[in-house]
């Protein structure tokens, strides 16, 4: 986040910043509904899943289309967030997967799949 800091206006930051604490929130509540089968079997019966969190388990390149759509359709609006937040949010969620992918955190089909989700909130919004 740091080097968002630098790069970002203060209050573009700080929507930044809301977003990727909402979104770990996000996946903190949800993440059973969105790991796969044997992921979360794994999870499940491994000690070394206890007291831990999503982001201590699982990686980047764990959250699907559907936990983003998820995200954005129907938790964003449960916390409050209007049409221009959601907006921001998918660019964020976007320009989170891109330094993921330059990283090489998540693959390129993953970063397709997520890109083409977003696509539409972007347009939408």
């Amino acid at each position: 986040m740091s080097e968002q800091e630098a790069c970002l206006k203060p209050d573009a930051f700080l929507d930044c910043e809301d977003v990727i604490l909402l979104y770990e929130e996000f996946l903190e509540l949800n993440a059973e509904d969105y790991l796969s089968e044997e992921d979360g079997a794994l999870c499940a019966t491994s000690p070394a899943c206890e007291n831990k969190n999503y982001f201590d388990v699982c990686g980047p390149e764990q959250p699907s289309p559907a936990g983003i759509k998820d995200f954005l359709d129907d938790y964003m609006v449960e916390v409050g967030g209007g049409k221009k937040f959601i907006g921001t949010a998918a660019k964020v969620l976007q320009s989170f997967f891109e330094w993921a992918l330059e990283k090489g955190y998540i693959e390129d089909k993953a970063f397709e799949a997520n890109r083409e989700v977003l696509a539409k909130y972007k347009k939408r919004y």
